[in-house]
């Protein structure tokens, strides 16, 4: 029996990124894989372990923040994982960070494995030969602008770097305030996520909930695709869920109302609008997906969602074609949600993949 202990994100130990590893204890159990959870870096029972993973964002105060980012907090955490490294037999590092770049990459000497939940299919760009990328591959990197760029890593600590899991894997299922804290411990046999049928009433023919962002550096920056989206709404001659965020309750009311979910990139590609579309059944429309991998993979291109370009210029074009042809079209959102439920059920694939990215 092999033992991971992982040190959580305190404020997101319920229904976040861990979650699987909560669902599927006792799957993991029986292939011989024992988790143990902690909240504390200095808790004794950290130590003496096969694998010891540490989610990046439990310092979020400190130098995962990039805004904080410092010599005083890195040499603090460097410190910190020479001295775990002494006491697991693997260390491994899950970056939370949103997007397909990595700014955690100067940690690579000091891990054996450093996980992503997502990663650029072309790895070459995590190296020394692309000096200038950006973190978000969609923008056009910053010159001078240190919290978008990141240290590149050396190709022989490259094989360190692996695919670990998504969001969707989080728990999606509905649970007011005080309840969120079930999350890890409600069976799914008891309370499943609630998918809406794809052929259910959609008085809707798009929703989007979200205001406009000033970015002040530059015309493309992190929310161009956002606001591109909320300055194009005035010119579709649609039905419309729309306008500033409103209660939970009535936001999956509106999602489970309408024919498509457009989905912008933010801080990172994936989003947990994208596995809500899912669930509700709308019809995701994103930009295309095709320069990452992720684990589950359910972005297929024409079969689970429809893509459009990064700079958004076939978006109009693209939400019209699919109202007017959304009856013979809602099928690629039949097939995203029954990929997605299929994917998201699976503990063996799961297990399969912890597995594979704890080994040498």
């Amino acid at each position: 029996m092999k033992v991971l202990k992982l040190l959580d994100w305190p404020s997101k130990r319920y229904y976040g990124e861990t979650h699987p590893l909560h669902r599927w204890r006792r799957s993991l159990l029986d292939q011989e894989l024992k988790v143990e959870i902690y909240t504390h870096h200095m808790q004794p029972g950290l130590r003496d372990s096969d694998y010891l993973m540490i989610h990046s964002r439990y310092f979020e105060n400190g130098w995962q923040n990039l805004a904080r980012r410092n010599t005083e907090n890195e040499i603090e955490l460097i410190s910190y994982l020479e001295l775990m490294k002494k006491h697991c037999g693997r260390l491994i590092w899950f970056d939370a960070a949103d997007s397909s770049g990595c700014a955690d990459l100067a940690l690579l000497p000091f891990v054996d494995v450093l996980l992503k939940k997502q990663l650029l299919k072309d790895m070459d760009q995590y190296t020394d030969i692309h000096p200038e990328a950006s973190l978000r591959v969609w923008l056009d990197a910053e010159i001078g602008n240190t919290r978008h760029s990141f240290v590149r890593c050396s190709k022989h600590q490259l094989h360190k770097l692996k695919l670990g899991w998504n969001i969707g894997f989080n728990d999606y299922r509905y649970f007011g305030y005080k309840l969120s804290r079930l999350s890890n411990y409600l069976n799914y046999r008891w309370y499943p996520p609630r998918y809406t049928d794809i052929g259910s009433a959609r008085p809707y023919d798009l929703t989007f909930r979200g205001t406009l962002h000033q970015d002040l550096k530059s015309a493309k920056h992190i929310s161009y695709q956002r606001n591109y989206l909320i300055a194009l709404f005035d010119q579709l001659k649609l039905n419309i869920a729309r306008g500033k965020n409103v209660s939970k309750n009535r936001y999956w009311r509106e999602l489970r109302s309408s024919k498509l979910s457009v989905s912008p990139f933010g801080w990172g590609e994936i989003c947990y609008r994208d596995f809500e579309t899912f669930i509700s059944g709308a019809l995701l429309v994103k930009p295309d997906m095709d320069h990452l991998k992720t684990f589950p993979d359910i972005y297929r291109a024409q079969e689970t969602y429809i893509p459009v370009s990064w700079d958004m210029m076939n978006l109009e074009d693209t939400i019209d074609m699919l109202v007017t042809n959304y009856k013979e079209l809602n099928a690629v959102a039949r097939q995203g949600q029954e990929y997605y439920k299929m994917a998201v059920g699976d503990s063996g694939a799961f297990i399969h993949q912890l597995k594979a990215a704890l080994q040498d």
